[in-house]
């Protein structure tokens, strides 16, 4: 604003000199009394003088300033083994559905619906009683366990995993048509036939449009019969570049969801690495790992794009595994910032470790924030028990730490 303030006072004085009162012709005046008159080559003095006007373009810019933050947390991978779905079951009474799994949730679940979106990859199928519920290795849980997700505030829901196919055409098709029936949820990873596939699942929110993409690396040898015209999102480099690219022209912000690495591995693989610049050289802003159901890093990947916000793997939400380190899993959050001059971009990264008890006869399962993980249940802790796999809140701590590093916080309390 001064640089224009002082343009526009130079030109009045430039106005004023050039087209003034008349010179005095009185030749009696002394040299320090005349008058000394400057005229702007840019004017020419006469009946038709033209007034330059001030190009904008040579103008400083406004500094462009935030408009909009949109809160997002990403929850990994929700295994559902048969002693978690009888302990929901266990839990329900009179005033809840037949599996009651929000205790189980209760002490993140205000977390979680501060957010703007939340998302999950739940892992295991929800493809309807009628095939009869099960655990490892053909996964399929009770539909109450996403009516609770649902109430606990999760927005975004992954089924593209290793277990999709576990039930066949019948458990994916159940469970597609299940979360579809969901209108407050979005569902990504599994779709009724090819349009359905190649249909963006977009979200807006302070008027971005945030684009969402999910893939697997396979279904465990596991197929869908050629006669089912579902599909399923494998990881192809022809299809994720042909995705990414509607995605970004079709919103603001991409965000891929992707199952892929090493189970039991906290090593990011080469192929990661390599599906992971592939990505973000076709425009993602986000990826979401899972799959190896430990935790793996977090990075910020270069590329011609600027710079894609990765994390590999954030472990087990919840699960009835064997190891210590599957008990520890995370919630991954961020903000997309949006800014005056068009701008839209992730920022204020961080993870916020989790620890999942559940007791020495597999029940009693309960998911804790990590910093609120209890010394004396990790001492009657199953993995202890059954496995000999032992550790204590303190452990946790250091294993979450020196593979998350600056990103870990046990700050809650947003």
């Amino acid at each position: 604003m001064r640089s224009r303030i002082f343009i526009l006072s130079l030109m009045l004085t430039t106005l004023l000199s050039a087209c003034g009162a008349p010179a005095n012709t009185d030749h009696s005046e002394t040299k320090d009394s005349q008058e000394t008159r400057i005229v702007s080559p840019e004017f020419t003095l006469g009946e038709d003088t033209p007034l330059v006007g001030i190009d904008e373009a040579m103008l400083p810019l406004p500094e462009p300033v935030e408009t909009a933050r949109i809160s997002f947390l990403a929850a990994g991978d929700n295994v559902i083994h048969p002693c978690i779905y009888m302990d929901a079951e266990k839990r329900a009474d009179e005033t809840t559905r037949k599996y009651n799994f929000k205790p189980m949730y209760a002490d993140v679940a205000d977390y979680i619906a501060s957010f703007d979106l939340a998302f999950i990859n739940q892992e295991t199928l929800m493809g309807g009683e009628e095939l009869g519920y099960s655990g490892y290795p053909n996964f399929n849980s009770p539909q109450d366990l996403g009516l609770d997700l649902i109430d606990i505030g999760f927005d975004i829901i992954n089924i593209a995993n290793n277990h999709m196919c576990d039930k066949g055409s019948a458990g994916l098709a159940g469970t597609i048509n299940f979360w579809k029936s969901q209108e407050s949820i979005t569902m990504i990873g599994g779709y009724s036939d090819k349009t359905d596939y190649d249909t963006l699942r977009i979200i807006e929110r302070e008027g971005i449009k945030i684009a969402l993409l999910s893939y697997t690396y396979g279904t465990n040898g596991l197929r869908l019969p050629a006669s089912s015209e579902m599909v399923v999102p494998y990881i192809n480099d022809d299809n994720i570049i042909r995705q990414c690219k509607a995605a970004r022209e079709a919103a603001d912000f991409v965000i891929i969801s992707v199952h892929w690495g090493e189970e039991n591995i906290s090593q990011v693989t080469d192929e990661q690495k390599r599906v992971a610049q592939l990505m973000a050289d076709n425009g993602a802003d986000v990826i979401i790992g899972h799959h190896p159901h430990v935790l793996q890093s977090i990075e910020w990947i270069e590329s011609s794009n600027g710079e894609t916000l990765c994390i590999y793997s954030l472990g087990n939400l919840v699960s009835a595994m064997q190891y210590w380190q599957n008990m520890v899993g995370g919630f991954f959050t961020f903000d997309i910032v949006v800014m005056s001059d068009g701008e839209v971009y992730a920022d204020s990264p961080a993870f916020v470790p989790t620890a999942f008890y559940y007791g020495p006869s597999y029940y009693n399962s309960h998911l804790y924030f990590l910093s609120e993980y209890p010394d004396e249940m990790a001492k009657t802790h199953g993995t202890k028990n059954l496995y000999k796999s032992a550790a204590t809140p303190a452990d946790m701590k250091r294993y979450a730490e020196k593979i998350m590093g600056e990103y870990v916080t046990y700050d809650i309390s947003k």
